[in-house]
């Protein structure tokens, strides 16, 4: 694996074992089974190629490692309600926030601004992970 890769890793196990001692997973299992149904991320994907049209998952995206800060102007409310209306079938926010100064909160945002199902985009390595973004709001 790259330097890179393995630093990011390294991070996620200590970040899995932050959040988990502040909020166990039966909690967070908890808190998910309380929640609304999920927009249907698979399902407005499949409509779109069922009618014969692009299926794009717009991504909402601040900064990377290697490219640095993207996008200085940030909001992540504004860049969801842009890509709706520009036909996205999906949104993908960051969240990773040691390496691509992604945060929960722009998820949150995003998926508050706009009608389209939101992905998590995060370096997932842990089931605790998947109930922690349902838990945030992401339909996947």
């Amino acid at each position: 694996m790259s330097d890179i890769l393995d630093r990011i890793l390294a991070r996620k196990v200590e970040e899995i074992a932050e959040r988990s001692a502040r909020t166990p997973l039966p909690e967070l299992v908890a808190r998910c089974s309380d929640l609304a149904d999920t927009r249907g991320f698979a399902a407005a994907i499949e409509s779109r190629i069922d009618a014969g049209q692009p299926a794009v998952i717009a991504e909402v995206k601040k900064a990377s490692p290697s490219k640095g800060v993207i996008r200085a102007e940030f909001d992540p409310a504004a860049i969801a309600r842009s890509y709706e209306s520009g036909g996205a079938a999906c949104l993908s926010v960051l969240t990773d926030a040691d390496f691509f100064q992604g945060s929960e909160v722009y998820l949150e945002q995003a998926r508050a601004a706009c009608a389209l199902p939101v992905l998590r985009k995060d370096f997932t390595i842990d089931p605790y992970q998947v109930y922690e973004a349902r838990a945030i709001g992401a339909d996947c």
